[in-house]
């Protein structure tokens, strides 16, 4: 079973490469969700990096966006990417260290995050930034 679904209502932003990406991170936690599931300690690390990375990667084409289009809520956009970045970046470097595992309470957090950051945040620059 699915931890995330994608609901166009409510997480869509009328930005197609947003949408697509956002589309891309609900299927790589819905992967990290399985392999915590079944406990898979390789496959839980591969997954977490290859979500954390993705992020990365979505959360710097949602500011050059922004940029190039003159987006007037930027630096606040980056204020939470720069803060769920670090808290990714700490789980990551925990886990890798044995300092902690993912549990589904570390998955709870990150769909929440997802759940408020794209119908809250996001849709808002989807007027500026749709083509």
């Amino acid at each position: 079973m699915s931890l995330m679904q994608w609901v166009e209502e409510k997480h869509g932003t009328s930005v197609d490469l947003c949408d697509s990406q956002h589309k891309e991170l609900f299927d790589r936690v819905n992967a990290l969700h399985d392999a915590v599931i079944s406990r898979d300690h390789i496959d839980i690390g591969n997954r977490l990096d290859n979500l954390i990375d993705f992020v990365v990667r979505h959360f710097e084409t949602e500011e050059r966006l922004m940029e190039e289009r003159g987006y007037s809520g930027l630096d606040h956009h980056r204020q939470e990417h720069d803060l769920l970045i670090k808290i990714c970046t700490d789980i990551q470097d925990k886990f890798h260290a044995g300092e902690m595992e993912i549990e589904e309470g570390t998955l709870t957090y990150i769909k929440e995050w997802l759940d408020h950051h794209i119908p809250i945040i996001d849709k808002p620059y989807g007027p500026a930034l749709s083509n």
